[in-house]
């Protein structure tokens, strides 16, 4: 299976990428491993980040944005999104971190989803 290379510093991020990854680190102290693995196309990054960007202009306050993003990990069973989105729910969004994660009992109960890439046909 191929795999895509991800850049482990941002030195090692194609020139163009160098300062959208910068800009990262400097809000949140550490570069993701989306926004990593995304620079190797300076567009897509700039693409990803432009939109985030305009959602976060969006009527949701952070919070709300936050709750959202953690209910969709979890319903889609993604360990990487619900990790990212405790972390910035609880750092920007001022989440509480034992409040914003559903329980187990909870996790329970959401239908999990199978992941567009496992669509048949893909």
């Amino acid at each position: 299976m191929s795999r895509i290379p991800t850049p482990v510093t941002i030195d090692d991020a194609p020139e163009a990428s160098r300062p959208i990854l910068e800009t990262i680190q400097k809000q949140i102290g550490s570069v993701p491993n989306i926004f990593r693995l995304v620079s190797n196309s300076p567009a897509a990054l700039t693409g990803l980040t432009s939109l985030q960007g305009a959602l976060g202009k969006g009527k949701l306050p952070p919070a709300t944005r936050e709750r959202i993003a953690l209910a969709m990990a979890e319903a889609n069973g993604c360990d990487y999104c619900l990790s990212a989105h405790t972390f910035t729910g609880t750092k920007f969004a001022k989440l509480d971190k034992v409040k914003s994660l559903p329980t187990a009992a909870a996790r329970r109960t959401i239908p999990r989803r199978r992941p567009l890439s496992s669509s048949p046909g893909h």
